[in-house]
């Protein structure tokens, strides 16, 4: 009670507080972090270990055993829970709530890599996930192509990748779900034979050739020289050039023996969109930026890119965070028009036009300097955020009839009192 009298008591102080709060909210709702949902970091990580034909029990024997053994070693773990599929195991280490969860990864990734040498040498694939809900795609953009070769998709996604890259918020930018490009050298086994050259030959061959080895010094003239190989291979003629074996007299070439080019790795992709063959660019935002003004600065990379291109290869936007997030924001902003309105009018019919603009002024304010205060407490507008407003609003709405309701009960019997006692239930 003596706040409401202190605040109508020194209604002209309470005025410029009230109004300072809501310049100060406008000024937090225009400019706050926007994003689908807040950054929750937990303390853990998942050891993902891809590993193509081992059974369940072939993994455990051969990957779970060793990596638990190792992650087993930290401080603060909860708990370690192992999953196996066929070419799969999933091991996820949780830590107790309270340590830095960031410290908590890197542990893991270094006492994993630590026994990598342990581990079967034909795994496919081992990988970290970390905890978090800050590190999700914002923006995935398909390069799509029927008959365009791999390499030109990639070569236009990377140069977009590399415009995307310098807008201010931008945390990752990835290119996926293409086969890599390498050498492949395909082998005539029947030459071989008659040359009587075996495949380990080929082999070291071409790892001595492709190595910089240093040759020592040479000094002259009183100055030292580093001698060494030529070095790692520059193009496809040098790898067949390299000398395998010698037969009959002569130098046996690779090329006598194999064809050299360029080849695609076997394909473990399948990336369509709406059923046609394509490769994906995605965009991961950092914490604390406003989705809508990182969105709106890679939409500009994004135009730049287009009107500099000359190309088949077509570019859609197959999934666009700062939509789903426009939408909730949206969706809040029309139930708060739409509160205001429908409470209006019930308060206007109850008690009267004096009564209903009360209520009405009450609920855009309470909300606009809230905002103010989520601002100020480091939040942003989420999912979570927004439901709450929208829980806030009924009870903003059910407080202000019933304060309303009360000071008219009030005003005849108490006259300037009225707001004051109208505040008690």
């Amino acid at each position: 009670m003596k706040i409401p009298k202190l605040a109508i008591e020194n209604y002209q102080f309470t005025l410029i507080v009230f109004i300072l709060i809501m310049i100060a909210g406008i000024n937090s709702f225009l400019h706050m972090p926007r994003t689908e949902d807040p950054a929750i970091n937990v303390p853990g990580a998942t050891v993902m270990v891809i590993y193509p034909g081992a059974n369940p029990v072939d993994l455990e024997q051969l990957v779970a055993i060793s990596i638990e053994d190792a992650v087993n070693e930290l401080e603060d773990i909860k708990q370690i829970t192992t999953t196996l599929q066929d070419g799969l195991a999933l091991i996820a280490v949780e830590f107790y709530f309270g340590t830095d969860p960031d410290e908590k990864f890197d542990e893991v990734v270094q006492k994993v890599n630590s026994i990598k040498a342990e581990l079967p040498p034909d795994i496919l694939e081992l990988s970290f996930l970390e905890w978090n809900t800050s590190d999700v795609v914002i923006k995935q953009i398909a390069f799509v192509s029927d008959d365009a070769p791999y390499n030109e998709m990639v070569d236009e996604a990377v140069d977009l990748k590399r415009l995307i890259q310098k807008v201010e918020g931008v945390k990752k930018v990835e290119v996926i779900a293409y086969p890599e490009e390498e050498v492949r050298l395909s082998l005539d086994f029947q030459k071989m034979a008659e040359m009587n050259i075996t495949l380990v030959m080929v082999e070291n061959a071409i790892k001595s050739n492709n190595a910089n080895i240093p040759g020592g010094s040479l000094k002259l003239s009183g100055k030292n020289f580093g001698v060494q190989t030529s070095g790692s291979y520059n193009d496809l003629t040098e790898i067949a050039n390299t000398v395998v074996h010698s037969w009959n007299g002569r130098l046996i070439y690779l090329r006598d023996i194999a064809t050299v080019d360029f080849d695609y790795e076997d394909n473990i992709y399948y990336a369509r969109s709406q059923g046609v063959r394509c490769i994906f660019l995605t965009v991961r935002q950092k914490e604390g930026y406003n989705i809508f003004d990182v969105d709106d600065a890679v939409k500009e990379k994004i135009s730049e890119f287009n009107e500099s291109r000359d190309s088949d290869i077509s570019m859609v936007t197959v999934f666009d965070q700062a939509r789903g997030v426009d939408n909730r924001i949206n969706g809040f902003l029309g139930n708060l028009l739409q509160g205001i309105f429908l409470v209006g009018i019930v308060i206007f019919l109850a008690l009267g036009a004096r009564s209903s603009l009360m209520v009405i002024i009450a609920i855009p304010l309470s909300i606009i300097m809230g905002l103010f205060f989520v601002d100020l407490f480091g939040y942003g507008l989420e999912q979570i955020s927004i439901a709450g407003l929208v829980v806030a609003l009924g009870l903003l709405v059910d407080n202000s009839i019933v304060m309303v309701e009360n000071i008219n009960r009030y005003r005849d019997r108490f006259s300037g009192e009225a707001a004051i006692k109208g505040q008690r239930r």
